[in-house]
């Protein structure tokens, strides 16, 4: 009975996938041009994966192509208007790249048949293909899953297809963890236990490739709990070995910590400053040379005290770090290009991490005037201010377990100063560096700064509203600076 029932179960979604893939123009150009050529076709990849998961179509397609894979791929590419070149000479993988709209990777079948293609693919929600001469021609009988993906799909399970999987590609150890979180699956005990096992294979495997895969974790929901298992399979201990002794510091437990601030910063990203300042979608949606600026943004949470174990003392019975900024700047910094992270992101998480307390110094004057407000963002840099003053509240939420609320006042007031004066327009100055020295008789130098830096004051003031105004004010000045000099 329950056999019977699975079967009329598997019937009703081959009919559902079936409607969403005859729809597609793409899929319907790639049929029509197989039959063209003579070529048997396969989809297969993470069009088949978010099928199953109920997820929307992705951008990107992988073909099986079962004949003459370049011919079918030059074909291909001039139908649809696009370009393509040869992605993996070994695999003899193919790309066709329609600008904007999507990518079409292409691949010659690799054993006698489709099912032992999917056979050496990494998981069962993965291993699945869609026959497209059967999908247009009979509808019947076109999804191919010798392993079960569409049921582990159902069950939300991720799971090995075959033992020796991670030994074939190691990469499939990181791969697991981020899968699982990008696509909310959970990894059955089995395929847990031999990615344990399995994890120190990550030594021979490519930095770049360990980074893509991180750079997907940082860049989807979850990060927290994907890092969390990154540290529970033991993978943490082969790609990041300098987190190694975060567990215990004589008692002070830095992973949990650090966890705990991603976690608050990925609760800021989707909580209320985004939808009082609906400007910061922008900001957190812009890149930091490949990689978005949220994933930056995490990256730094959660390496902000990376220096506290080299610099840690204990007082009278209280743990100081002294430094930890200056050391965690370098540790990160060590790390990142360790793991082949892009020279614009390394530089910019270095940034995070070596002021990451500047917020706090900020936050205890009783009222910060504009100068230290305006300095604040000069000195770091606009955007990574603003990544500063989220990160500082991350932290702060992460050990009190809850809101500080002076600094979540300072944070609200800063992001309001930001959009309403730091990032104004500022209009042209009244005199420029030259003026003011052919008018003054000042010399090159810092004297001439300060000079245009009170004209600016003025100007926003309303003390001073015109070119003729600017020079009686500044004349003043100097008239009283000279005064004080000589002690009248």
């Amino acid at each position: 009975m329950k056999r019977e029932h699975r079967r009329k179960s598997e019937g009703r979604r081959e009919s559902a996938f079936s409607f969403v893939l005859k729809r597609e123009p793409l899929v319907k150009q790639i049929y029509a041009l197989s039959r063209e050529l003579g070529v048997r076709v396969y989809l297969v990849g993470g069009v088949m994966r978010n099928l199953v998961l109920d997820l929307p179509l992705p951008s990107d397609y992988d073909l099986v192509v079962e004949g003459d894979v370049k011919g079918f791929v030059e074909k291909l590419a001039g139908t649809v208007g696009g370009s393509f070149f040869i992605l993996d000479e070994e695999s003899e993988t193919w790309r066709v790249v329609k600008k904007g709209a999507y990518t079409v990777d292409c691949a010659p079948l690799k054993g006698p048949d489709i099912s032992a293609d999917l056979a050496v693919r990494d998981f069962t929600v993965n291993a699945l293909a869609a026959g497209l001469y059967e999908l247009f021609t009979t509808g019947k009988a076109f999804l191919i899953d010798p392993f079960g993906g569409l049921k582990d799909g159902e069950e939300k399970l991720l799971r090995t297809v075959y033992a020796h999987a991670f030994d074939d590609d190691p990469l499939r150890v990181v791969r697991v963890v981020r899968i699982s979180q990008q696509f909310v699956l959970k990894i059955t005990r089995e395929t847990r236990d031999l990615a344990k096992r399995k994890a120190p294979l990550l030594a021979r495997t490519a930095k770049e490739r360990i980074s893509d895969e991180l750079m997907l974790m940082l860049d989807s929901p979850g990060t927290e709990e994907g890092f969390r298992k990154l540290f529970d399979l033991g993978i943490a201990e082969t790609i990041l070995p300098e987190t190694c002794g975060w567990v215990d510091m004589d008692g002070y437990n830095l992973l949990d910590h650090s966890r705990k601030t991603l976690a608050e910063t990925e609760a800021i990203l989707r909580g209320p400053f985004l939808s009082r300042f609906p400007w910061l979608k922008e900001h957190f949606d812009g890149y930091v040379g490949n990689l978005r600026r949220s994933a930056v943004f995490k990256l730094g949470a959660f390496f902000h005290d990376a220096g506290k174990p080299l610099t840690i003392t204990r007082e009278e019975g209280v743990l100081r770090f002294m430094g930890h900024d200056v050391e965690g700047e370098e540790i990160t910094g060590n790390i990142l290009k360790r793991l082949r992270f892009g020279r614009k992101v390394t530089g910019e998480v270095k940034k995070l991490v070596r002021n990451h307390h500047r917020p706090f110094a900020l936050a205890a004057l009783k009222e910060p005037s504009r100068r230290a407000r305006i300095h604040f963002f000069n000195v770091v840099g606009g955007e990574t201010g603003l990544d500063l003053l989220f990160l500082a509240l991350a932290d702060a939420r992460a050990t009190r377990g809850g809101e500080d609320e002076e600094l979540a006042s300072l944070v609200d007031e800063m992001l309001a100063f930001y959009c309403d004066v730091y990032k104004k327009k500022k209009k042209k100055p009244l005199l420029s560096g030259k003026e003011i020295m052919e008018t003054f008789g000042v010399p090159e130098g810092v004297l001439v700064g300060e000079i245009m830096r009170i004209i600016a004051e003025a100007v926003e003031t309303g003390v001073v509203r015109s070119k003729k105004g600017a020079v009686r004010y500044i004349g003043e000045w100097l008239k009283g600076r000279v005064s004080d000099e000589r002690g009248d």
